[in-house]
Formats: structure tokens, C-alpha cells, sequence
């Protein structure tokens, strides 16, 4: 596998984890009829904002194992790419 099929595979899989990221993000959100916008609970807006501004190391073990499991997706293709 050459360099830019590794990015090719790898940048499918982030747009994969991004689109699943989006549905459940429009999931929680509030829909209001006749409303142009969608409402994030104020709640889940905190709590995102603080995930997004806390480094991974300071983050609790059940927000760390979430991102090792996006990992987890993306290690196939990695072991691939060097393994040829």
C-alpha cells in the first residue's frame, strides 16, 4: 500500500467516524417546528465543550477508552501499511 492509499483509507475512516459523531450530535439535539435552527441541550453543549478543552490525558478513563475505540478502527490499516 502506498503512502497516499494509506491516507485515502485512513481519511475514509475519519469521515466514517465524523459522520457517526454528526448523527448522534443531531440525535440529542431539539428540533422545533418552524425554526431554522436545531438546539443542543445545554447540558450535552457543556459537557462537549469541556471534553473538547481538556487534553487527553486529563480526561476521564470512560472519555479515554471512546477515543481508543475510534482508534481501534483505524489500526487495521495501519498494521497493513507497514506490514507491506
Amino acid at each position: 500500500m502506498s503512502e497516499s492509499e494509506l491516507i485515502e483509507q485512513l481519511a475514509d475512516k475519519e469521515h466514517a467516524s465524523w459522520a457517526h459523531w454528526m448523527r448522534y450530535l443531531f440525535s440529542r439535539c431539539v428540533d422545533i417546528e418552524g425554526y431554522e435552527y436545531v438546539l443542543i441541550p445545554r447540558a450535552l453543549a457543556e459537557r462537549w465543550k469541556r471534553q473538547a478543552e481538556t487534553p487527553y490525558a486529563h480526561l476521564s478513563e470512560q472519555e479515554k477508552q471512546s477515543d481508543r475505540d475510534e482508534v481501534a478502527h483505524i489500526l487495521p490499516i495501519i498494521h497493513r501499511y507497514f506490514q507491506e
